[in-house]
């Protein structure tokens, strides 16, 4: 009996949880914005580089390895001269020496300290390049981010639209067939309501297809499932960009593409040092001990050594990198002029696009939303009162929906603008 009613108890429970509805999680652009700097593999790329580059420049002072050598000095070839030989001088015997040195060698050549430093701050600034570079690319991401999350939250206030629209159109069509009983209506009418039905169960399958596409971009950015779903805030923030008193400075604080350049000017100079320092010496020192054969004494050799990199054969390489790096760092402030150039006038543009937009936004909410609302509500109750046709009523009903799905794409446009005046800015 026990068992029987757990069965129907568990049954019950799994009936009632089929039957709620399942509410997606709702991410916030700030929550998907720390998802994708901790998570994208592009943004991590970058700090692995960045980290790569300190790694190597903590071995930067090493010196080269030693070489030790050991094998014969100055022996000849016959054997018989390794040993003392008898040898009759003047009716008397004596002993010649043998001949001949087995040798250990050790050399270790000592760079010039100057070299070293100016290669290890060298490595050292490149890491900060890289740095500036993923904060560039997680300007780009959040930019993408940032509009896909605009579309969804656009297509779900027009989805919206179009259930209700849905709605409506089925009142219509059940409203009519009544008629149609009393010959209050006619067939043509009802076969415009259902094509109007068809064509917007068409419009909200393409804008489903569409939220998934944005779903699956901001997923993808976020480095999870791509088939995660998830729903956004609805609330829609029209910012005052068009106001904003434009000023070369603020490109130039945020703007980390520009900081890129003015970094890897900096490496550049550092690297111009580290090749004009190659024109200093360095030096070496080399031992060696011999163990001779025979009677003849052990023997040593030492020596000191220094490169001679003024030779003209040898210092026409380093001489060349120096003036190139002078080349290299003017091509990279023209490319920085060129970027502020570029970007003032696409804020400018921007700016105005944003006023314009906002203006036509105006229009619909003041004059064009209220009049075809008005025309449609009007036409809806002399259709319900039977003083109105159908047709007429299908009309006011299409106006309507056609203008509120135009003003959503007005505000999308200006969201869209909205989000690249950020990127330029570097405001994510």
């Amino acid at each position: 009996m026990y068992s029987i009613l757990k069965n129907k108890l568990t049954g019950f429970v799994m009936f009632i949880t089929i039957c709620v509805p399942v509410r997606a999680q709702v991410l916030t652009y700030d929550s998907i914005k720390s998802a994708i700097i901790q998570s994208n593999p592009m943004l991590q790329m970058y700090s692995n580089q960045a980290k790569s580059f300190d790694a190597m420049a903590t071995g930067a002072k090493a010196w080269d390895a030693p070489q030790i050598g050991f094998g014969f000095f100055m022996t000849p070839y016959q054997t018989s001269y390794w040993k003392p030989q008898t040898q009759t001088v003047d009716g008397m015997n004596s002993m010649m020496p043998g001949m001949g040195n087995l040798m250990i060698q050790g050399k270790q050549m000592i760079p010039n300290p100057s070299k070293l430093r100016a290669n290890q701050t060298y490595l050292s600034a490149m890491s900060s390049v890289e740095l500036e570079t993923q904060r560039t690319a997680a300007n780009d991401l959040m930019a993408e981010a940032k509009m896909n999350y605009n579309e969804i939250q656009i297509i779900d206030k027009k989805i919206k639209i179009l259930t209700e629209a849905e709605k409506t159109l089925q009142v219509m069509i059940t409203m009519g067939e009544k008629n149609m009983a009393y010959n209050q209506e006619s067939l043509a009418s009802i076969y415009k309501a259902k094509s109007q039905q068809a064509l917007l169960k068409k419009d909200r399958a393409m804008l489903e297809s569409e939220r998934s596409r944005n779903l699956y971009m901001i997923n993808t950015a976020m480095n999870r499932s791509k088939n995660i779903l998830f729903d956004v805030d609805t609330t829609i923030v029209v910012k005052e960009y068009e106001k904003d008193v434009l000023d070369t400075s603020d490109i130039l604080f945020n703007r980390s593409d520009l900081a890129a350049i003015d970094k890897n000017i900096r490496v550049t100079q550092l690297k111009q040092t580290a090749e004009a320092y190659k024109s200093r010496p360095d030096f070496g020192i080399e031992y060696g001990h011999m163990f001779a054969f025979g009677a003849n004494p052990n023997q040593f050799t030492l020596m000191g050594m220094v490169t001679v990199p003024i030779a003209p054969w040898s210092s026409k390489m380093y001489k060349s990198n120096v003036t190139a790096a002078i080349y290299e760092i003017k091509a990279m402030q023209n490319e920085k002029d060129a970027i502020i150039n570029e970007s003032v006038g696409k804020l400018y543009g921007l700016q105005n696009e944003i006023k314009s937009t906002k203006y036509q936004l105006e229009l619909y909410e003041t004059v064009l939303l209220p009049s075809i609302r008005k025309t449609y509500d009007v036409s809806m109750i002399a259709y319900a009162q039977n003083t109105g046709e159908l047709f007429e009523t299908l009309d006011a009903r299409m106006n309507l929906q056609m203008t509120q799905m135009q003003y959503y794409d007005i505000l999308l446009k200006l969201l869209t603008l909205q989000a690249e005046y950020e990127k330029q800015l570097q405001l994510y």
